[in-house]
């Protein structure tokens, strides 16, 4: 089978599922609420001494609400699919047809890396249209310009769908890791939101914080939202490299392993 052919047939067995547009619907969820959610308290005084977040009339907040929301809303639903989109093969036992039917190995793993980016930035573009429409009336309603010509917004938001469609290559290269999908899914959740931020605070704890900046959640939030409360972050141009490093890592990883293993 052709490339062009093998990537449209990826891509079919995607589209034919009901996972795609179900986590769809988590990504415009969760966009929905994390955009609107930082409209609404940027630059509120949180109280009992901490710092309030910049304001709605400062470039930062504006990228955080459009381009950080985007990306926050949607890179962990990235991550599930590229996950599922290995992991499914042996789940429902399609693995050895799809690799008889393409004996080298290593085209089918790359055909299904693409597929899995082009679902990405879909994810991607679909969490910014929501983060710009309800982020968009939030700011709207506290009284503030729309600040869609703000310095670096466009730039950030452009980066948050790259980021985001990256994320499906590291889950593409959890799912081969670990055969199996339910703990392929728990370790690929657990390390981003449980062991990434407290390894960030130990980090920073222990005056590492500028080994924290290489961190995969630490690169894309460089590439999309101001420095966080645990210190500065990488150039956006730096955490776009890392994250494509880690990306590409993990789906050399996907390639190497599905060539040298054993389908059944």
């Amino acid at each position: 089978m052709s490339g062009a052919g093998l990537l449209r047939s990826e891509l079919t067995k995607i589209l034919t599922t009901r996972l795609w547009w179900g986590l769809l619907i988590g990504v415009a969820m969760y966009t929905v609420i994390q955009s609107g959610v930082t409209a609404a308290f940027a630059g509120v005084d949180p109280g009992a001494g901490r710092q309030a977040s910049p304001g709605l009339d400062t470039p930062e907040a504006l990228r955080a609400v459009y381009a950080g929301a985007a990306f926050t809303g949607a890179y962990i639903f990235a991550l599930a699919i590229g996950v599922t989109g290995m992991t499914g093969e042996y789940r429902y036992e399609t693995a050895t047809p799809t690799f008889l039917a393409t004996p080298r190995r290593v085209h089918v793993v790359v055909a299904k890396s693409l597929a899995h980016l082009v679902v990405g930035v879909a994810y991607g573009v679909v969490a910014l249209v929501c983060a710009f429409v309800v982020g968009g009336v939030v700011v709207l309603v506290r009284g503030h310009d729309l600040g869609l010509t703000t310095p670096g917004l466009w730039r950030a938001a452009l980066l948050a769908v790259l980021a985001v469609a990256l994320w499906t290559m590291v889950g593409i290269g959890i799912g081969t890791l670990i055969r199996n999908q339910v703990a392929a899914l728990l370790v690929a959740v657990g390390v981003t939101f449980l062991f990434e931020p407290l390894l960030s605070i130990g980090l920073y704890a222990a005056d590492l914080q500028e080994i924290g900046k290489f961190l995969p959640s630490s690169a894309s939030s460089a590439m999309t939202s101001p420095p966080t409360q645990l210190g500065e972050l990488l150039p956006w141009w730096a955490g776009a490299l890392v994250l494509a490093g880690y990306a590409l890592a993990f789906g050399a990883l996907g390639v190497w392993l599905s060539v040298r293993r054993d389908v059944t």
